[in-house]
């Protein structure tokens, strides 16, 4: 998938080979120390040096993870306002101004993406993951991380975060792919999908917490109703929107869920704690129309 000049497929596999690199380069360094220092001997290079040479590779993960993100949200707004492509000669050169390719650098932390994409695209827009998701918090600290190393010198980031901010990378992009490929409307959709799904959840676990203590024929009735129509609308969910879950990463664990609720059978009793599972998901992922 390209936006714009930014492969989308190839540049995040390029991180993660990096961030693999680093690993391997990182694990071999603490496990043979003795044998690093030998070499350093051996090829006349005093030790500190060597060492510096491999902590300044993963510096340089700091970099790439970040440059990956600003490159996405600079190429998504290229893309969308056809930039060097608009017709109009004088709105080419306006864009072209406004969003110089040396000088734009957007701001990409979660929230203030979230809000530029609100802002200026569509103000109903909310990203479907809350903010305060572990993943998330570690990728607003990474962006925080990279200006503090880039303006102060001083490198503060934890390599076990990358893995963890790679997969809001995933997500994010999934997110901004969708509204290239199929606009604004289409991505509003997907949302106010979401929060039918979560609504819908919450009646039916209500319903089956009433049914527990009360084996009531017509809550009973009105019990599968509800469920029924749950399992219908993931269904069309999954069916509609399958692709951009299983590439936003951050929303594995729910497509799990929704896959196994699309084969409950609504005679068994016992299927009907499926429905529990998928709010234990919803919840452990933070998605954003969960009540606590």
């Amino acid at each position: 998938m390209k936006i714009y000049d930014f492969e989308v497929e190839d540049e995040i596999e390029k991180v993660e080979i990096y961030l693999k690199n680093v690993e391997v380069i990182k694990n071999s360094f603490a496990d043979n120390t003795s044998r690093y220092r030998r070499l350093s001997l051996d090829i006349d290079l005093d030790f500190p040096v060597l060492r510096d040479c491999i902590e300044s590779y993963e510096r340089a993960l700091l970099i790439g993870v970040y440059t990956y993100a600003e490159q996405l949200v600079k190429n998504f707004y290229y893309q969308l306002l056809e930039k060097d492509s608009a017709q109009n000669i004088y709105i080419r050169n306006f864009i072209n101004k406004k969003l110089d390719t040396q000088k734009f650098s957007p701001n990409v932390s979660y929230e203030v993406l979230e809000n530029s994409i609100k802002n200026e695209l569509g103000t109903d827009f909310r990203f479907i993951i809350n903010k305060n998701r572990e993943e998330i918090l570690k990728y607003n600290d990474l962006i925080k991380d990279r200006h503090r190393y880039a303006h102060r010198g001083i490198y503060q980031s934890s390599f076990e975060q990358y893995r963890d901010v790679i997969k809001v990378e995933k997500y994010i992009t999934a997110e901004l792919v969708m509204i290239v490929n199929h606009g604004m409307d289409y991505r509003i959709h997907y949302q106010n999908c979401w929060k039918y799904i979560v609504d819908q959840l919450t009646k039916c676990c209500g319903l089956y917490k009433e049914l527990k203590n009360n084996n009531n024929k017509e809550l009973k009735k009105k019990f599968i109703s509800e469920l029924k129509d749950l399992r219908n609308k993931t269904r069309e969910f999954l069916r509609n929107y399958n692709d951009y879950i299983d590439k936003g990463k951050l929303l594995n664990e729910i497509k799990i869920q929704l896959e196994r609720m699309n084969t409950m059978d609504l005679r068994r009793i016992s299927s009907f704690a499926l429905i529990e599972d998928l709010e234990d998901a919803i919840k452990t992922s933070k998605i954003i129309y969960l009540k606590n």
